[in-house]
């Protein structure tokens, strides 16, 4: 079978990314024999010639070697890129186990089928927290594209039922927004936008998001909703580490022992400021209350909220319920 040189020139890279690297070698004649036993195509070794002289005039990193042969040199990523893209792949929560190791397989495509092994360890393990929204790609370009135009958008927001399947919620209401960004927030997408009906902030969950449409109506801005002129994502992100809603503060938290330093960072970040008075060790921040409620429970036997006093009230509040269910 013979084909025009374009198709030859598919076919000789198809090989030389499968089966080449620099640990293995083709000649013109090994490469024309894998072209036949792989694909049944029989292409002549000054066409095989010409095929990678071509591929190298446009920008492929064809390693030759004398008369041991060549090789694919540089591939899209190195190994240690590939290794962190697959991992935050499959450390997703947001997506089905299926596609993350579709779209695992496609980033591995260019490798040889040498350097694939070295991704074999890494597994995506369905815990039981993997959405089954399988539309969560098109609902992803569609708020993107929302974003981009500064356009608003309806959609219907789903939750769990007792048979734990996606449900809309509320007769499936309509909710309309101003979206105006997206962010993974530990393995879990979440829309940041401003509901309508309020003038403030809200954080939707992606995987939970259906029918997105999105409208002809502008957008609100988000420093008017706000009320501020710069907003800053990052600052966002770093005050509702739990995604909540409710009011940013002013805060100051009471750590046991130094080591516990290192977990509020983690979770806050590096701009925290801390300080060491006589044997005690506080922390100053901004952060959402309802997140810092939340943070301080799970870490209740090592920090203490100093200030502000409501949310030390909550604190208190909240412990009162739970130990009353366990009396």
């Amino acid at each position: 079978m013979s084909f025009d040189k374009k198709a030859s020139l598919l076919y000789v890279l198809k090989v030389i990314e499968e089966y080449t690297d620099e640990n293995h070698l083709m000649t013109y004649q090994m490469i024309g024999e894998k072209l036949y036993s792989r694909y049944g195509v029989d292409i002549e070794r000054k066409t095989i010639a010409s095929s990678i002289d071509i591929l190298a005039e446009h920008g492929y990193d064809i390693v030759k070697c004398g008369k041991n042969g060549l090789y694919l040199g540089t591939r899209d990523y190195e190994d240690g890129e590939l290794l962190f893209l697959i991992d935050a792949i499959y450390s997703s929560k947001s997506m089905p186990t299926k596609y993350a190791k579709d779209l695992a397989a496609r980033l591995t495509k260019s490798f040889s089928k040498y350097e694939k092994k070295k991704f074999n360890h890494l597994e995506k393990i369905d815990d039981g927290t993997t959405t089954d929204n399988k539309q969560i790609f098109y609902t992803i370009e569609l708020l993107n594209d929302a974003i981009e135009q500064k356009k608003k958008v309806e959609f219907q927001y789903a939750s769990y039922n007792l048979n734990k399947e996606l449900m809309l919620k509320d007769s499936g209401k309509v909710y309309k927004v101003s979206p105006y960004f997206m962010l993974n927030n530990r393995g879990k997408y979440y829309l940041v936008c401003n509901y309508d009906k309020y003038n403030d902030i809200s954080n939707f969950k992606i995987e939970c998001i259906a029918n997105v449409k999105i409208l002809e109506e502008d957008s609100k801005s988000i420093e008017e909703v706000c009320g501020k002129e710069n907003f800053s994502v990052k600052q966002y992100i770093k005050e509702h580490i739990y995604m909540t809603s409710g009011k940013t503060i002013n805060a100051k938290i009471k750590v046991s022992e130094e080591k516990r330093v290192n977990d509020v960072i983690d979770w806050f970040g590096k701009d925290v400021f801390v300080q060491k008075i006589g044997d005690e060790i506080f922390v100053q921040l901004q952060v959402n209350e309802n997140a810092l409620v939340y943070w301080a429970l799970q870490y209740g036997e090592h920090v203490e909220i100093v200030e502000p006093f409501e949310a030390r009230q909550k604190i208190k509040e909240s412990l009162q319920m739970i130990l009353k269910k366990y009396n």
